[in-house]
C-alpha cells in the first residue's frame, strides 16, 4: 500500500511505491503526487497515531489498477499510482488533475482504451472515489474530459456558443484528453470528448480560451497540444496541429546514456495540471506556447544504452528542467555533466535479484510523477542529478521499499548513500504509534522492515498478528492482517498490566529477500482508561551491524552489533543482547559494552552458518514498559553458504508446467511489448493449501545470471487437499532481458505452504523451459542458373534470430547450417554438406553441379534458436 505524508511543501503530497503489486509476477509500478490546495487541518490537541488513509481503487480501461490516496493533515495532499495486473511494468498514461478530480487514460498498450475519472478526496459521506465512467452509447466519453465538480463555468442566463475541438495531421485513432479554460480567469469549462477519435465539443460563453489536449498509443509518440483561441457571437472550430508540435526532453553531453523514463506535464494558474508519464524511451512532442502562468514541467531520467531490469544501467541521471510561460520553438533543454550535482547510492540486497528500482520526483509546488529506474542489486549506482532541487526518493526490491530522505543536492561531487542493510527490523520509536482513548487500543507500525541506515521500509506482502494478554489470560487475538494496516484491540475497564506481542511475518524464501522473515515485539506496560486520546509510547530496539557485504553476509572477521532502545520521551535502557544460528532454536548470549540505551557486541559466526538471528531485551526505566525485539535471519551467513530446498511436513508439489509445456518464442514484439504466458503446478498437503509462489531463473539457483519473474500464485482447490495453482508472467524481452544470450534453458522454482501453516515444499529446481529466439534463413540463392554439368555452383543465404536487444533481427553467428539438395521428381531432402554462419550470419559454399534439383539451407533447433528453412532455389544442370 503507498501513503500520502506532509513534506512541508505546500501545493504537493508525498506518495511511496513499490516494485510490484502483492500477488503479481514482476515489475516496476509507477506512482504519482497530484497537486491540489493545500488542506488547512487544526491541529489535534495530543498526539494521534498516524492512521494509514484509506485506498480508493478503480480498474483502468486497460486492466492495470489506479489506487487513489486521500489527502489528510496539514499540508498533505492527494496522490495516485498505478499498478499493472499482470506483473509487468505499468504502461504510459496521459493524466489530467482538476480540483479534486483526477482522469487517467492509458496510452501505453494495444488496442483501444477509453479515460477513467475518480475523485482524489471522498466526498461528504462517502467512502471512496466513484468507479471509473466507461463511453455511453452515443459513442461519447461520459464526462471524461469534465471540469472539476463544482467548476463549471459561466451562468445559465450567459449565452454561450458551440466549440468543436480536433487534431490535424494525426492518423492516430485513439481517444484523448481535452481541457479549456478561460485564460483570463482560468475558469475550466467541461469538453466532452469523443471515446476513440481526437475530437472533442463544448459549449462556451464569449471570451478567450486556452485549450490542451494529451494523447497517444503504444506504438507511437504522445503529444501535449495547445491552441489558444476566442469566442465572440458564433460557432469556433478549434484545430489543435499536430505537424506543428516539437519534440520535448532534456539532453547531456553523456553519450552513453540514452532515456529511460520521463513525465512531461502543463501546469496552469488555478493550480491544475495535465501531462504525461512513463513509457520509456517513447517520444514527447508539445506545441509550442505562450500563455501567461502557465509552464511545462520536464521530469526526465537517463541510464546506459542497452540496460535492462536484467542488466540495470549503473548510471543514473535523474533530471528536471520548466520552460516558464513561454515553451520555446526547441523545447528541449540541453545540460552539462559537470553542471550536475554528482552522488553514488550503495544498494545492498538479501536475495537474488540482481536489479531493483529507484523511483524519485522533484519535491516542487507544480507537484509530480515517480519515475522509477532499474537499478543494481548488491552493487553501486552512480548518480548525477539537478543541482539545488529538491527530490523525494523510493528504493526497493519486489514488494519491499524503503522511503529515502527528501535530497537537495548542489553542484559538484557528494558523499554517496546507502539503502537496504541489514538487519531489517523496526526502527525508531516515532514511527511506531500505540495509543489508547477510553478502552480502545490502536495500533500502527508500517515500517516493520526499515534499514539500519535509517531509511523507513515496509513489505506489502508482509503480514501482523497480535496477542493481548493480562494477568496470564489472553484478552484478544488479531492474526492474518497487512503490517501496513492499523489494529485495534479493545483493552479492559480501568488500570492493568498488559503483555501484548506483535509478529509480523514475510515470506523468507522470496528471491528479493530471504532476511528478516519474522519480526516479534513484545511488550509489557501498564495502562487504564483515559478520556483523551494517550499515546502508550512503547519502546523498540534498532539493531546494526558491522562487516557485512553486499548481499549482507558476514566477511572473514567475526561481526559486531550494536543494539539501541528507543524509548520516546523516555529513559531508555538495554538489558541483553543473544544471537541464535539455528533459527532460535538456541540463544546465545553476546558480551556487551556500551551506554545504558545503546550496546554492543562481538558475534562469531561459524563457517556453514545460513543466517544469523538478533534478539534484544531492553526497557523505559520512567514507565516501567518492557520490550523484547527478534529478527529472525537478521543477516546472513558467510558468502557461499548454499540454501538447500526447504521441506516440512506432507506438502507435496507436482506437474510444474510454463507456457504449457511449449517452449517460450518471442519474436516480432516492439520495443516495449509484452508476452503473456502461464505458470502452473499442483501442490498437496493433508490440510489443504494455503498458497504457493514460483520464480524462474537462469543458472545456479543461490547466484542466478538472471532472475526473470517472481510471484504469487494463484491457489484453487480441487479436493480438500489438492490445490491447482497458477500464475501470468509477462514479459517484454527488450527492456526486462535486453540481452540475447540469455535465450536458452531456464529453471523454475516453486513453493507451496499448508492450511495448518506447518507444511511447506520448497523445490528450487522444479522444472525447466526453453526460452527461444526465432531463427530466420534467407532464401537460398544459386548461381549460376542454369549450370553445366559438373561446374561450381555458389549457393549462399543469411542466418539472423529475433534480437532482444532492439526491434527486429540480428545476425546469428558461429552456428552450424546443413545445405540440403532435393533431386526434381522426388520428395525428400539430403542434407550436403554444414558449414558455420559468418559474424554478419551468411553462409555459403561451392559445390559441384550434377542433377536437376532444389537448394536450401536448414538451421537445426537449439535451446536457445528455433529451428529454420530457408526458400528453396531450383537449378537446372545443362
Amino acid at each position: 500500500m503507498t501513503y500520502t505524508r506532509s513534506t512541508g511543501h505546500t501545493g504537493r503530497g508525498r506518495q511511496t511505491a513499490r516494485g510490484a503489486a502483492a500477488g503479481t509476477v514482476t515489475g516496476a509500478l509507477v506512482a504519482a503526487a497530484a497537486l491540489v490546495g493545500p488542506a488547512a487541518v487544526a491541529a489535534p490537541a495530543a498526539p494521534a497515531p498516524e492512521v494509514p488513509p484509506a485506498v480508493t481503487a478503480t480498474t483502468l480501461a486497460d486492466g492495470e489498477r489506479l489506487e487513489v490516496l486521500p489527502g489528510g493533515g496539514v499540508a498533505t495532499q492527494p496522490g495516485f499510482r498505478i499498478v499493472s495486473q499482470d506483473g509487468g511494468p505499468a504502461g504510459r498514461y496521459a493524466y489530467a488533475l482538476s480540483g479534486d478530480e483526477l482522469t487517467v487514460l492509458p496510452t501505453g498498450r494495444t488496442g483501444r482504451t477509453t479515460p477513467t475519472r475518480t475523485d482524489l478526496e471522498p466526498r461528504s459521506g462517502q467512502t471512496g472515489g466513484r468507479s471509473g465512467q466507461s463511453a455511453d452509447e452515443s459513442g461519447r466519453s461520459a464526462g471524461s474530459s469534465s471540469a472539476p465538480r463544482g467548476g463549471m463555468a459561466g451562468s445559465a442566463a450567459a449565452a454561450t456558443y458551440p466549440v468543436t475541438f480536433s487534431v490535424a495531421n494525426s492518423v492516430q485513432e485513439t481517444g484523448s484528453l481535452m481541457r479549456v479554460w478561460d485564460s483570463t480567469t482560468w475558469q475550466p469549462y467541461n469538453v466532452e470528448t469523443e471515446q476513440f477519435a481526437l475530437r472533442g465539443t463544448a459549449s462556451l460563453p464569449p471570451g478567450n480560451y486556452f485549450a490542451l489536449t494529451v494523447y497517444g498509443s503504444y506504438d507511437r509518440p504522445n503529444y501535449l497540444l495547445a491552441k489558444s483561441f476566442k469566442v465572440t457571437s458564433a460557432a469556433v472550430k478549434v484545430t489543435f496541429d499536430q505537424a506543428g508540435a516539437k519534440e520535448t526532453g532534456i539532453r547531456t553531453d553523456d553519450g552513453s546514456v540514452t532515456r529511460t523514463t520521463a513525465a512531461v506535464s502543463a501546469s496552469l494558474p488555478n493550480g491544475q495540471i495535465m501531462g504525461y508519464a512513463g513509457g520509456g524511451r517513447s517520444q514527447v512532442f508539445v506545441t509550442p506556447f505562450i500563455a501567461s502562468g502557465t509552464a511545462l514541467h520536464i521530469h526526465e531520467v537517463q541510464g546506459r544504452k542497452g540496460a535492462t531490469r536484467q542488466r540495470p544501467s549503473p548510471v543514473r541521471y535523474d533530471l528536471s528542467h520548466t520552460f516558464e510561460r513561454a515553451v520555446p520553438a526547441d523545447p528541449v533543454a540541453e545540460v552539462r555533466q559537470a553542471d550536475l550535482a554528482e552522488t553514488e547510492l550503495t544498494v545492498r540486497g538479501g536475495g537474488q535479484y540482481r536489479s531493483g528500482f529507484l523511483q524519485t520526483v522533484p519535491n516542487t509546488p507544480y507537484g509530480g510523477v515517480y519515475l522509477s529506474s532499474n537499478v543494481p542489486v548488491a552493487g553501486f549506482l552512480t548518480e548525477y542529478v539537478t543541482p539545488g532541487l529538491p527530490f523525494s526518493r523510493i528504493a526497493g526490491y519486489g514488494t519491499h521499499t524503503f522511503e529515502l530522505p527528501d535530497r537537495t543536492l548542489q553542484q559538484g561531487v557528494h558523499r554517496g548513500e546507502s539503502v537496504g542493510r541489514a538487519p531489517y527490523a523496526p526502527t525508531g520509536g516515532k514511527k511506531y504509534a500505540a495509543s489508547r482513548l477510553r478502552d480502545d487500543l490502536v495500533l500502527y507500525g508500517p515500517f516493520s522492515v526499515s534499514d539500519s541506515d535509517g531509511a523507513f521500509g515496509r513489505d506489502a506482502g508482509a503480514t501482523q498478528s497480535y496477542r493481548l494478554s493480562a494477568d496470564g489470560e489472553t484478552v484478544t487475538e488479531v492474526t492474518g492482517k497487512p503490517a501496513q494496516s492499523s489494529v485495534s484491540l479493545k483493552l479492559l475497564p480501568g488500570q492493568r498490566t498488559y503483555e501484548l506481542v506483535r509478529t509480523v511475518t514475510r515470506d523468507g524464501e522470496t528471491p528479493f529477500s530471504r532476511l528478516s522473515d519474522k519480526l516479534i515485539s513484545e511488550w509489557s506496560f501498564t495502562s487504564g482508561t483515559t478520556t483523551t486520546r494517550t499515546d502508550l509510547g512503547l519502546p523498540d530496539i534498532g539493531f546494526r551491524v558491522s562487516g557485512l557485504g553486499l548481499r549482507n553476509e558476514t566477511g572473514p572477521t567475526p561481526s559486531r552489533v550494536i543494539a539501541t532502545v528507543n524509548a520516546p520521551e523516555g529513559t531508555p535502557r538495554l538489558r541483553g543482547l543473544e544471537f541464535s544460528v539455528d533459527g532460535g532454536t538456541t540463544w546465545t548470549p553476546i558480551p556487551v559494552e556500551g551506554s545504558s540505551a545503546t550496546a554492543e557486541g562481538e558475534v562469531p559466526v561459524p563457517q556453514n552458518t545460513r543466517y544469523v538471528s538478533l534478539r534484544a531485551t531492553g526497557s523505559d526505566e520512567r514507565t516501567g514498559t518492557t520490550v523484547r525485539q527478534t529478527v529472525s535471519r537478521a543477516f546472513a551467513g558467510p558468502a557461499g553458504v548454499t540454501l538447500p530446498p526447504r521441506t516440512a511436513g506432507a506438502t507435496a508439489v507436482s506437474g510444474v508446467t510454463v507456457n504449457e509445456n511449449k517452449p517460450l518464442v518471442l519474436d516480432g514484439l516492439a520495443h516495449g511489448s509484452s508476452a503473456v504466458f502461464p505458470v502452473q503446478f499442483t501442490a498437496t498437503d493433508p490440510s489443504g493449501i494455503a498458497g504457493g509462489s514460483f520464480l524462474l531463473y537462469q543458472g545456479a539457483y543461490n547466484k542466478p545470471d538472471a532472475v526473470l519473474a517472481d510471484g504469487t500464485a494463484h491457489c484453487r482447490p480441487v479436493d480438500a487437499t489438492t490445490s491447482t495453482c497458477s500464475g501470468l508472467v509477462s514479459l517484454a524481452p527488450h527492456t526486462e532481458l535486453g540481452d540475447n544470450a540469455l535465450a536458452g534453458v531456464w529453471k523454475v522454482a516453486v513453493a507451496a505452504h499448508g492450511n495448518d501453516g506447518q507444511g511447506v515444499a520448497d523445490q528450487q529446481e522444479a522444472g525447466a523451459f526453453r526460452m527461444m529466439r526465432k531463427a530466420v534463413l534467407a532464401a537460398a540463392d544459386a548461381t549460376p542458373e542454369p549450370v553445366t554439368a559438373g561446374g561450381d555452383l555458389t549457393v549462399t543465404s543469411r542466418l539472423t534470430a529475433s534480437d532482444w536487444t532492439d526491434e527486429g533481427y540480428a545476425a546469428f553467428a558461429g552456428q552450424p547450417v546443413t545445405l540440403q539438395f532435393r533431386q526434381t521428381g522426388t520428395t525428400a531432402w539430403s542434407d550436403v554438406r554444414t558449414v558455420t554462419s559468418g559474424a554478419d550470419g551468411s553462409v555459403t559454399t561451392t559445390l559441384r553441379a550434377w542433377k536437376n534439383g532444389d537448394w536450401r539451407w536448414a538451421f537445426a533447433a537449439t535451446p536457445a534458436a528455433t529451428a529454420a528453412s530457408s526458400a528453396a532455389d531450383h537449378v537446372e544442370v545443362k
